[in-house]
């Protein structure tokens, strides 16, 4: 298998375009390309915010098909943050403001 990290403009144009179509708002987190030995199909795996929503989305191609979607809510992540500040390297910030 062979993981490769590619720029938003290196996705092919009918994702994109599916991309476009699905989030209005979009701001690019990153894109990877996985070959397989035994499959003759790619798989990109796309993370971004959609500001239309407040969600971060990954999802996951392979060709042209949609393989999977999630999504995490921006309130669900700043609850993490708060809970668990030590596991965002957040702890350190807290004790230098005080």
């Amino acid at each position: 298998m062979n993981i490769k990290h590619i720029s938003f403009d290196e996705l092919p144009s009918l994702i994109l375009d599916e991309i476009h179509a699905r989030y209005k708002a979009v701001q690019p987190i990153e894109a990877k390309v996985m070959e397989f030995e035994t499959v003759s199909e790619p798989m990109y795996t796309i993370s971004l915010l959609d500001l239309n929503r407040n969600v971060i989305v990954e999802i996951a191609y392979t060709g042209n098909r949609l393989m999977y979607e999630n999504n995490l809510t921006f309130y669900t992540v700043f609850k993490a943050m708060e809970k668990y500040p030590e596991r965002f390297g957040l702890r350190f910030k807290e004790e230098l403001n005080k």
